[in-house]
């Protein structure tokens, strides 16, 4: 009898703790409510470089502390460097406050290291004409899986981004086929494969992005949350610094790349017309600049010496008959060197091909004009007879002693005759004759 008293405690009181841990369980799968008075507002509008980096550490930083506070990241950007999207990444995922994102306006992008980027904000919306994907890295040779090395970066980040889209209740299948096969995915279609939460065309008033996440539930460490936003909510914009914007100034593959062309294209005007410095001077000051900027960027060193090739051998072109094979040469350089100038394993940066067709096309045009003034110069100069003063009338100007002298263009010339000189005066107009040395031989 003491025996099935005992036995039926025993499974009287496992029977409580299964309850209580089912109702435990329940309970912890129960959205953990975030409240949200403020919202800070940051803004990617350009490749994603070490200035974008400076720029989000310090708008996380300037809430840290204000637990109502969340930062909404404003998504167009066309990629950038791997190792700083995974630095971006690590700040979001980590981040005590809350993240928003939003592809946005209407065609904006979240391309290559910005859709990496938006796998790992947990409240993502896109508005309507924006799309996201083609997150392939760039190779400056063939496709990125080709090559142990490329493989390790593909295959590292495709194990990133399947975790951080897991984390946060997406799709870590579309996003790993953004990286593996470069798939880019329009609005519509990344809300049907459940790559963003929804589609929204303003940040605020009736439908924006702030009325629809309100009273939402969203996934972030695979844990839901609910958010309620505040009737009373701030809304205010990060600035970027005097120094962030200049950062990002010289972050900027396309200024890079200006910078350098001006850059040699004056240098090349050095060498036609030497002994002013001031083209010379002016270029080295703007290679310099974009020397910066390449150390800050991921530059693809092969590309960089095929540019510096081309303006080489434009400048020998002036010098050596060649009928133009030279300068053929040099165009090729040049075009294939500013493709793939940036474009390397560790990278998602490419020149915009509206800046690199322009700049080359204007390079071009101005390497043929400067040609073609040197060609004409020279010409003339050869064109000219050895004695271009025979015959032409001058002016005395000036007399010293027995001296008499004459300027012409510029230039003070002493005249000399076979006869008499002394009745000359100032003012008087006389032939010259011929140059002889550095005297002109007039006719009295």
């Amino acid at each position: 009898m003491k025996k099935r008293i005992i036995t039926s405690f025993v499974a009287l009181f496992t029977l409580f703790l299964a309850s209580f841990s089912a109702v435990a369980e329940d309970s912890s799968k129960e959205p953990k409510e975030i409240n949200i008075n403020s919202i800070v507002a940051v803004n990617i509008e350009e490749a994603i470089t070490p200035a974008t980096l400076n720029y989000l550490q310090k708008a996380f930083q300037s809430i840290e502390g204000q637990s109502q506070s969340a930062i909404l990241i404003k998504i167009n950007t066309p990629g950038g460097l791997v190792s700083v999207t995974k630095e971006i990444m690590h700040l979001i995922a980590n981040s005590e406050n809350l993240v928003i994102g939003w592809v946005g306006p209407s065609s904006a992008s979240a391309t290559s290291a910005g859709a990496i980027i938006a796998s790992s904000i947990p409240v993502l919306y896109m508005a309507d004409g924006t799309r996201i994907g083609a997150a392939t890295p760039i190779s400056g040779t063939s496709d990125i899986k080709e090559g142990d090395m490329k493989n390790k970066i593909v295959n590292d980040l495709v194990a990133l981004v399947k975790s951080q889209a897991s984390a946060t209740g997406k799709n870590e299948k579309v996003f790993t086929k953004m990286i593996t096969e470069a798939k880019s995915y329009t609005e519509t279609e990344a809300l049907k494969e459940n790559v963003h939460n929804g589609i929204v065309d303003t940040i605020q008033g009736k439908g924006g992005l702030v009325s629809t996440i309100n009273n939402k539930v969203f996934y972030s460490h695979h844990r839901p949350f609910k958010v309620k936003i505040a009737d009373n909510y701030v809304l205010t914009t990060f600035e970027k610094t005097l120094g962030q914007k200049l950062l990002s100034f010289f972050a900027s593959p396309d200024m890079a790349y200006i910078l350098f062309l001006i850059g040699a294209a004056l240098i090349y005007v050095e060498f036609q017309a030497p002994g002013g410095f001031i083209a010379g001077s002016i270029g080295a000051v703007a290679i310099l600049i974009a020397g910066i900027s390449f150390n800050v960027l991921s530059l693809n060193t092969g590309a960089f010496l095929l540019i510096i090739a081309a303006f080489i051998l434009f400048i020998l072109e002036i010098y050596i008959t060649s009928f133009g094979l030279l300068t053929l040469a040099g165009i090729a350089s040049l075009i294939f060197g500013s493709m793939f100038l940036f474009q390397t394993e560790e990278s998602y940066l490419q020149i915009s091909s509206t800046v690199l067709f322009s700049s080359i096309g204007a390079i071009l045009a101005f390497i043929g004009l400067i040609a073609y003034v040197f060609y004409k110069s020279r010409k003339r100069i050869f064109s000219e007879p050895d004695d271009p003063y025979t015959g032409i009338q001058i002016t005395i100007t000036d007399i010293d002693g027995d001296k008499v002298f004459s300027r012409y263009n510029g230039e003070l010339w002493q005249l000399t005759a076979t006869g008499d000189m002394s009745k000359l005066k100032v003012g008087d107009k006389v032939e010259v004759i011929k140059k002889d040395n550095l005297k002109l031989q007039v006719k009295l």
